[in-house]
């Protein structure tokens, strides 16, 4: 591992994609958790909500409309959180 040169004014544009690309596939995974579980934890949705960024709003949206669907009596805490991304 290379220490960053102090004159690479990319530097810190370098790290925030690294980071944006560590967090989305994070956020990748989550979902596809949260898609295959029958139940998710809240724990699970909250973590998404606190790293989702706003071009995944949609995917995350459609995946609790799949699950409020599916369900003869679907989640409350799932139909809230849907709502809340309307907003």
């Amino acid at each position: 591992m290379t220490l960053p040169d102090e004159d690479d004014v990319l530097a810190p544009e370098r790290e925030a994609e690294r980071i944006l690309t560590v967090r989305e596939q994070v956020l990748d995974v989550l979902l596809e958790k949260v898609e295959n579980d029958h139940y998710p934890s809240s724990a699970m949705l909250d973590d998404i909500e606190r790293i989702l960024t706003p071009w995944r709003r949609e995917d995350y949206a459609e995946i609790l409309m799949d699950k409020i669907r599916q369900d003869r009596y679907p989640s409350r805490h799932l139909i809230e959180r849907a709502m809340r991304l309307s907003s």
